[in-house]
């Protein structure tokens, strides 16, 4: 079941006072009637919506499965729906609407910056919730008690590429970061990670989300003596910019990012003339392949699934690593193993837990560390290796492990 919580349902309802006594009383109606609220986070309007609509069909796909099965200690499921447009500035406002409907767990929004705009909101509130953030402070247990991070951080991102450079003997990187709470988080940990395997960062540059035109940053990167870039581009325009912009000038060099740049290896995705022969991913490594080491079952049925939703081409690159789809079978561990909603009950079978089955690794949390997964589920994907038949059989959500990775 889905609801759409809109500004008119509540203005509908009154002031805020006789909102919050009748989100309780609700709260306790929907309990009776063998159903929990779901906050759902998704922007269904605005620049972004169609880059971060496949964040959330495996959360679609979790949902329909604990329905189906009974739902967690018998109680269904129920999607409050609310569109935050991926704008920082709207999520306070739509993460109360939640608070005040009587969520006590909400799913989104994606984005760092979006996430701790949202998290103004939901940490005094006590709401366990979950966003598609990378930027490493959201997973701070000590900072933001009731959010988990179900993604690997963009230190363990960092991590697994400066590595991968290391190993093929780069000495001078340069920085292609998007202006956002984690591209300042990339950058931290780059400036870090890079110069601890004696790399030298030549050249950092930053650009506004949905720039018009990448090539100034690109030619600067050139002009400055990158012989390899780390990039932060999150979302399907940008990088379109960026290959565009880079064939524009003439240069290809090695590229890594995180999962977004899966995109750039999808058929159609960018003009021909903008195809890159070396461009790697950093991802989970359930997720790659080699020709002796096959993802597991149970993550070939997963991707299968998401293979089969209504995503265009274009659209499914990150879709398989959304955070969603663990997000909620987490919760259903920890409520069946505390036997109750309360969410400072969950709270506690959570952060007191060290081997929940994840789809790509077990999940650990401790009071402090609210992250998932750290760097060990991180591997190296070749973007570019859509047309191999494994990756042909899924659609491109299966990639090939990069070598010597």
């Amino acid at each position: 079941m889905i609801r759409v919580l809109t500004r008119r349902t509540l203005l509908a309802q009154g002031g805020r006072a006789a909102v919050a006594g009748a989100a309780t009383l609700a709260g306790l109606q929907a309990r009776a009637a063998g159903e929990m609220k779901l906050g759902w986070i998704q922007p269904m309007t605005g620049p972004l919506a169609s880059s971060f609509s496949p964040n959330y069909l495996g959360a679609d796909i979790a949902f329909e499965e604990i329905n189906a099965a009974g739902g967690i200690l018998g109680t269904k499921l129920v999607k409050v729906l609310v569109d935050d447009e991926a704008a920082p500035g709207k999520e306070p406002i739509v993460t109360r609407r939640l608070v005040d409907e009587g969520c006590r767990f909400i799913l989104g929004p994606t984005g760092s910056s979006q996430t701790l705009a949202s998290l103004e909101v939901s940490t005094p509130a006590k709401v366990i919730s979950a966003s598609y953030a990378t930027a490493s402070e959201v997973g701070d247990g000590k900072r933001y008690p009731y959010h988990y991070q179900f993604n690997f951080t963009a230190d363990a991102v960092v991590q697994r590429i400066a590595e991968y450079y290391a190993k093929r003997g780069y000495k001078r990187i340069g920085l292609l970061l998007e202006d956002s709470a984690a591209g300042a988080s990339v950058r931290t940990a780059a400036m870090r990670e890079l110069a601890k395997r004696g790399m030298q960062v030549v050249s950092d540059q930053t650009f506004p989300i949905k720039t018009a035109d990448m090539t100034p940053f690109l030619r600067k990167l050139r002009n400055d003596g990158a012989e390899a870039l780390q990039v932060h581009v999150a979302n399907n325009a940008d990088i379109t910019q960026m290959l565009v912009g880079l064939s524009r000038i003439g240069w290809k060099p090695p590229l890594a990012g995180h999962a977004g740049l899966l995109f750039a290896g999808t058929p159609g995705a960018v003009p021909d003339s903008a195809r890159y022969p070396e461009v790697f991913t950093a991802t989970f490594q359930a997720l790659t392949y080699t020709d002796d080491d096959l993802p597991t079952a149970r993550v070939r049925n997963f991707v299968k699934r998401i293979a089969a939703g209504k995503l265009t081409e274009t659209q499914l690159g990150p879709a398989a690593t959304t955070p969603f789809y663990d997000f909620l079978y987490a919760l259903k561990y920890a409520v069946e193993q505390a036997k109750s909603w309360d969410p400072d009950h969950v709270k506690q079978v959570l952060d007191t837990s060290s081997a929940i089955p994840g789809l790509f690794g077990p999940m650990k949390f401790s009071p402090a560390n609210h992250t998932a997964y750290d760097v060990s589920v991180v591997g190296m994907a070749v973007s570019n290796s859509t047309q191999e038949p494994l990756s042909q059989e899924t659609r491109g959500l299966l990639r090939r492990r990069a070598p010597n990775a």
